[in-house]
């Protein structure tokens, strides 16, 4: 970008070049991508090379000194950033555009600067006769960079809006996150159903070639699916059992309920119908609304496969994992009544391509406590502990 910039200089009254090659040398002082200062000086000795000193114009001197006063500009003005950069706070829109008016100011100091004691020294002049005659192309020089840092100005805002999008985006999936896992403080047996539920079927819609933002959606539904339990008792819950048919019905309530508790929020409204349909089957046998095949939300339907072929390769409270051989056999046998056979299809050319062990690492940390559905199974075997926790 600099030497584009450098490749096209407006020659200005008085024979002075004019260029916006300040604007990317400075927003480099900014990047916290380049190792500074070795970074912004690299750019600004490499990328300010014009054609006329291919040209021989100057001389080789010359362009000697002009990438030297460039390097020695922008260490001066990544001097000024560092020294100013405890002062500032994160995020401070303010300090940091008077960062930018300091760095350039240095810049455009020691930039002009040099060029007048190095004209000071050609001619044999004083300092103070160069700097007479020279003023008009000096403050046009100076206008120049501050034109090249106003420039600038904008790039920089746009980053800054950037950076705080991207912050407020993590700080959401943060709480999502922490939402997914609120139902495993409870039971340590699910811990991370919701966040490997949500990549298979991530996985499963990459497949089916759906629209990278509807697929985001439905990674969030897939964190959230089960976030209704909250609203079941416990002695349901953690049930030791399979459940019977009065527990089941209460049980089915959960996609109600965590439809309700998203509803309020309009960032995660749009999940409100994968949410409530995740456990519609494709004949219409499914909860809580009966619905069947076209009229089930894409994402619930993608949902229900990942769902189930998660929680029958994870151990659970009553069982040990039936496996990948045995969900797939079961996913296979019921697609159609249960789920939508495209849907099982993508997830087996999935899992053929990138095997059965693709989605069993988690980055969520371990749980280092007793859960309480551990701390209640203990203290049904031992009475005189659950008797000294009473008291």
């Amino acid at each position: 970008m600099t030497l584009v910039a450098a490749a096209l200089p407006v020659r200005l009254p008085g024979g002075v070049h004019a260029t916006i090659t300040t604007a990317p040398v400075l927003a480099a002082l900014f990047d916290p991508g380049l190792p500074n200062p070795f970074g912004v000086c690299w750019v600004a000795l490499i990328g300010t090379f014009e054609p006329r000193d291919l040209r021989g114009d100057p001389k080789w001197y010359g362009t000697l000194f002009n990438r030297s006063d460039w390097v020695l500009s922008a260490f001066a003005g990544w001097l000024v950033l560092a020294t100013t950069q405890s002062a500032v706070k994160h995020g401070d829109p303010l300090g940091v555009l008077a960062q930018i008016v300091a760095a350039g100011g240095a810049f455009a100091v020691v930039n002009n600067g040099l060029s007048i004691l190095a004209n000071s020294l050609n001619t044999g002049n004083p300092l103070s006769r160069v700097w007479a005659l020279s003023v008009s192309n000096i403050a046009i020089g100076l206008v120049s960079q501050w034109a090249a840092v106003l420039f600038m100005v904008p790039l920089l805002l746009a980053r800054y809006s950037f950076s705080r999008y991207t912050e407020t985006r993590d700080l959401f999936y943060g709480t999502v996150q922490a939402l997914s896992q609120a139902i495993d403080a409870k039971d340590g047996f699910t811990r991370g159903h919701a966040d490997r539920v949500s990549r298979i079927a991530g996985a499963i819609a990459r497949e089916l070639g759906v629209a990278e933002r509807e697929i985001e959606q439905i990674e969030l539904a897939g964190l959230l699916h089960d976030i209704g339990k909250i609203g079941v008792e416990d002695r349901i819950l953690m049930k030791p059992a399979r459940l019977d048919t009065d527990e089941q019905e209460l049980m089915r309530r959960h996609p109600i309920y965590g439809a309700s508790i998203l509803e309020p929020s309009a960032a995660l409204r749009p999940l409100v119908p994968i949410v409530l349909s995740h456990h519609e089957n494709f004949d219409g046998s499914g909860y809580p609304q009966g619905l069947r095949g076209e009229e089930i939300p894409l994402g619930a339907r993608i949902l229900i496969v990942a769902d189930t072929y998660e929680a029958m390769t994870s151990d659970r409270i009553y069982r040990k994992a039936p496996g990948h051989d045995r969900a797939m056999e079961q996913l296979n046998h019921y697609k159609g009544t249960q789920f939508d056979p495209d849907i099982v299809r993508a997830l087996q050319t999935c899992l053929q391509r990138r095997g059965p062990q693709a989605f069993d690492v988690s980055d969520l940390p371990p749980i280092n406590y007793e859960t309480l559905a551990e701390l209640r199974r203990r203290l049904a075997r031992e009475p005189l502990v659950r008797d000294a926790h009473a008291s």
